[in-house]
């Protein structure tokens, strides 16, 4: 299956998403992107400071997020899909998304500028939601 996970900046949600979906489920085709990334398609670890709670709460899973690369979200992406995850409050979508059927919401509080155990407590709901949404698929 060819998952997609969005979020707004691509530091977060989304590539805790992408990075947990592939190790529970590497036959999957994964990628993430955001909705607001603005050209700035940088490696995680070049914002560090905006993403280091990301990057530890990860090393939990024995996972290092700290080259993974930022994307913007574009049209081909969504096409190329089979399964879209937005984790990103609606008002922040793209119009290309509005109504697209592939779609699905997950309403998961943003960590940015939250504490080191916020971003454990991100991680486990979207482990558990990962887990739940390949049980049903």
């Amino acid at each position: 299956m060819k998952i997609l996970y969005v979020c707004q900046a691509n530091v977060g949600r989304s590539q805790m998403a992408e990075a947990l979906h592939k190790k529970i489920y590497p036959e999957d085709i994964v990628s993430s992107a955001g909705t607001n990334v603005n050209g700035h398609e940088e490696k995680i670890i070049g914002r560090l400071e905006k993403a280091i709670h990301v990057i530890d709460a990860m090393k939990e899973e024995k996972i290092d997020l700290r080259y993974y690369k930022r994307k913007q979200l574009t049209e081909k992406m969504v096409e190329d899909a089979e399964k879209i995850i937005m984790i990103t409050d609606p008002k922040n979508w793209p119009h290309f998304l509005v109504g697209n059927s592939k779609l699905e919401y997950w309403n998961i509080l943003d960590p940015k500028g939250r504490d080191y155990q916020f971003h454990i407590k991100i991680k486990n709901e979207i482990k558990t939601k990962i887990e739940r949404l390949l049980d049903y698929a």
